[in-house]
C-alpha cells in the first residue's frame, strides 16, 4: 500500500521523537493520563507551490506538544531542546514553554509548531 505524503511525514515526526522516551499520543488522552506524553496534534497543508504537473508540494504546519509535571522549569527547557534537536535542524520550528492547566491540573507544556515542505 502506498502511503500519502502527510502520513508517512507524520510517522517520521513520530519515530523521530520517540527518542525523547515518552509516550506519543495523536489526541489529547483522558486527564486520567499523567505526564509526562506528548502529542502530535492539529496539521495544516498548502499546496500551492505545487505546478500543475510534477510531484505535489506540501507547505505544512503541525503541532507538537509535550506536558511535564510542574515540579521542575529546568526538565521543561532541557526537554523542549531535546524535542528541537530530535526533529532536526532543516524544519522551521517555534517553541514555547508555558504553563497551562488544560489537562485537568497545572502542568509545563511545550508547544512546538513546526513548519516544513513535503513532496
Amino acid at each position: 500500500m502506498s502511503y500519502s505524503p502527510m502520513t508517512r511525514y507524520l510517522k517520521s515526526l513520530k519515530d523521530k521523537l520517540a527518542i525523547l522516551g515518552l509516550p506519543i499520543y495523536f489526541k489529547l488522552p483522558d486527564v486520567s493520563v499523567s505526564e509526562p506524553f506528548l502529542v502530535i496534534g492539529a496539521n495544516s497543508s498548502d499546496t500551492s507551490q505545487t505546478a500543475q504537473t510534477g510531484p505535489m508540494i506540501e507547505v505544512v504546519t503541525i503541532s507538537v506538544d509535550v506536558f511535564l509535571s510542574n515540579v521542575s522549569r529546568t526538565e521543561a527547557e532541557e526537554m523542549k531542546s531535546r524535542a528541537i534537536r530530535v526533529l532536526g535542524r532543516s524544519r522551521k520550528i517555534f517553541a514555547n514553554v508555558i504553563l497551562d492547566d488544560s489537562v485537568g491540573r497545572e502542568v509545563y507544556h511545550i508547544a512546538l509548531t513546526i513548519s516544513d515542505i513535503i513532496y
